[in-house]
């Protein structure tokens, strides 16, 4: 049996089976057999939410390595928010597993053989119902990167307006910092000017008092002289009143 036909008849329209191998639309290099585990449609809405893009799972590494790492994480992502979100019926994502089910690279004639077939399980499919559904998948793709990339730029003006409110802090931290050494800078040279001085009293201290002491010593000996005089010169008139008078 034809492996498009196959495909088309197993998968039917059981939708919980839709979009697992839409990666290969993404990579198309990962090989037929590989399947991605789905993330299962938890949110009861017409558009299920994403995760946190900004949030990346991805072990970083240096340069290119790392972009292409976050790439194909990113890409990985989108994969599964379009599983989530697929629509009800044989749509896009239908079509294009099956083109992808028959060849890595499909062909002008693949592209007619698959419309072929799905024609005959969906009487109602039409190429303009493909590009309608073609173009729900690239709007939902498109409005959910608009407001992750919006997210990330929002970020990085919050960190930018972090990283200046900090590098203003620093900033008059260090000014107010060169400001108090310029301060005591002063103040220890003026301290150093007072040692200076105050040494430079010290020294000359002796040469300051000598004069003082020395003319201090003079008087004090000229007293005792002057007394030594002025009392022999009374002993001698008392000794003479005694000598005479009595």
């Amino acid at each position: 049996m034809n492996p498009t036909v196959k495909y088309l008849k197993t998968k039917g329209m059981a939708e919980k089976d839709k979009g697992f191998k839409f990666r290969q639309l993404f990579f198309r290099d990962a090989g037929q057999a590989t399947q991605e585990k789905q993330i299962p449609i938890t949110t009861p809405s017409n558009i299920n939410s994403q995760d946190d893009f900004m949030v990346s799972r991805a072990p970083l590494s240096d340069g290119a390595a790392e972009n292409q790492s976050l790439i194909e994480e990113f890409v990985k992502r989108l994969q599964n928010l379009i599983n989530q979100n697929n629509q009800p019926g044989f749509d896009f994502l239908e079509f294009t597993e099956s083109l992808f089910e028959e060849k890595q690279n499909p062909t002008p004639e693949v592209y007619k053989t698959v419309f072929r077939i799905a024609q005959k399980i969906d009487k109602s499919l039409t190429p303009s119902k493909l590009l309608d559904s073609a173009m729900f998948y690239k709007d939902l793709i498109q409005r959910t990167a608009e407001t992750e990339i919006n997210k990330g730029v929002s970020k990085k003006q919050g960190l930018q307006s972090e990283k200046d409110n900090e590098k203003t802090n620093l900033d008059n931290g260090l000014k107010d910092t060169r400001a108090k050494i310029q301060q005591l800078t002063r103040q220890i040279q003026e301290l150093q000017n007072q040692e200076a001085s105050l040494n430079n009293q010290l020294q000359a201290i002796d040469q300051k008092f000598e004069g003082k002491f020395t003319d201090i010593d003079r008087k004090v000996n000229a007293i005792r002289g002057a007394k030594e005089q002025v009392i022999v010169s009374i002993v001698d008139i008392e000794s003479g009143i005694k000598t005479n008078l009595s």
